[in-house]
């Protein structure tokens, strides 16, 4: 009779060439696909709080417009780089952050310095506020009719 001899392999540890290729591969594609969204950075945040800010200071006056019953205006001042109302306190735009007004110039109270103005029934002189931080645009519009506030690429 011949001796029958069971050889073992005990399983090794480590990964394999296949399995190390394939970890590097979903780590490449999450790195390219990861980089746009990072590299927007700092600066687009900082525009879009920016933005949502003044956007809830033009509601709020409007809101008081409407609740108050009297006309209420929202100024910008462009070179002093603030902005304010009867409802809402002063306050300054981001550091860095570039503003461009358009609006009736009922509303105009200076070279720079113009703003919004909002009636009792809700409505509005209208208008808009583009800004722009690091490369990075947006734009507020305010419809004359309606006195909403808006986001958006264009008016």
């Amino acid at each position: 009779m011949s001796a029958l001899l069971i050889h073992r392999h005990e399983p090794s540890a480590g990964f394999t060439l296949v399995e190390m290729l394939a970890v590097l591969v979903i780590l490449a594609l999450a790195a390219t696909t990861a980089v746009p969204l990072l590299s927007r950075g700092a600066g687009a945040v900082s525009l879009d709080a920016s933005a949502s800010e003044i956007a809830s200071a033009l509601r709020v006056t409007r809101a008081a417009a409407i609740v108050q019953n009297r006309v209420m205006t929202l100024s910008v001042d462009v070179d002093r780089r603030t902005f304010g109302s009867n409802v809402v306190p002063p306050r300054a735009f981001a550091p860095g952050l570039q503003a461009k007004l358009t609006y009736a110039a009922v509303t105009r109270s200076g070279e720079a310095e113009g703003g919004f103005r909002f009636f009792p029934d809700g409505s509005s002189t209208g208008g808009d506020l583009s800004l722009e931080l690091n490369g990075q645009h947006t734009r507020l519009c305010v419809a004359w009719l309606t006195g909403t506030v808006l986001r958006a690429a264009t008016c």
